[in-house]
Parts: C-alpha cells; structure tokens; sequence
C-alpha cells in the first residue's frame, strides 16, 4: 500500500484529491460531499486524509496529531452547509506505516478518537509492510447512520 495507489483508488472512484503536507510528511486529501436521505436528510462532507510515514514509528500520540492537523485541514477547506445544520463533516485519517505499536492498532479499532461538534474522526492505520489495515470494528452510536458510508469508503480507498 501506498500513496499511489490511494491516488489511484480516489480517481476510480470519482474522488477529487490534492497532494499536501500533514507533519511534514507526504500526503494525499481526497474530498467528496454526498447528501442522503437515509442520513435523516443530512449533507456529509468527507476528508479523506492519507499521509505516509514510510518507517517512522506510529504512536497514539502521532494519530492524535494526525487526526488534529487534518481536522483543521477539512474545518479551513470546508464549502458545505454550516456544520450542525443539517451537515456534518468526516475525516478518516489514514496512517501508513512499516511500525505500528499495539497501542495505535487498539486505538484505531477501538475508534478511541473522540467527538467533534457535528464532526467525526476516523483513525486508520495500514502496515505497509504487511498489508494489515486497522480500522474501526464497530459502528458507534453517535452517527451510526454515517459509519457504513465511512467503512465502504475506507476499503475502496486502500483497496489494491
């Protein structure tokens, strides 16, 4: 797995995405806006926030830090309905890495990353050197009507 490939999954997805920087590291925003009446008529703002450590080690402390830079990336960069109101924003942050401490690997199934105001942090990490993908095993309460979408768009996202 790697940026490419991330790339190249977005685009066959219809996916726009820009090439950045998330702590100095290289990484790929894809964006997509989707509107569902099944959301409760809500209007969802997806970031989807992919950087490459390549062998730095993944911590808890770096997701957290991940997912605070790439948060405020999609608040600055977001052109929807005022957060709240009828709209909510998604951040799924994927980490790639060749170390990933047991620590971050429960912290991304356990989907420890907390609540934002009409928002939603979602940590992913991806072994790079084995393939192994560490995402969320179960849907939360608080937006459940979103956590299938995220889950489809994580696997069509890292997919190779």
């Amino acid at each position: 797995m790697n940026l490419e490939i991330i790339k190249s999954n977005l685009t066959q997805n219809g996916i726009f995405f820009t090439n950045d920087e998330i702590l100095k590291q290289p990484t790929v925003i894809g964006y997509e806006k989707k509107f569902k009446w099944s959301w409760m008529a809500t209007q969802l703002n997806t970031f989807i926030v992919a950087t490459d450590f390549e062998d730095d080690p993944i911590t808890v402390n770096e997701i957290d830090f991940h997912l605070t830079h790439a948060f405020k990336y999609a608040e600055k960069n977001y052109k929807g309905w005022p957060r709240g109101i009828q709209s909510g924003l998604g951040v799924i942050s994927i980490l790639l890495s060749t170390q990933i401490d047991a620590q971050a690997k429960e912290y991304c199934i356990k989907l420890k990353s907390g609540k934002k105001w009409a928002g939603f942090t979602i940590p992913v990490c991806i072994n790079t050197s084995t393939n192994e993908v560490f995402a969320f095993d179960k849907n939360p309460i608080w937006g459940r009507i979103y956590y299938p979408h995220f889950k489809k768009l994580i696997k069509t996202t890292i997919q190779q």
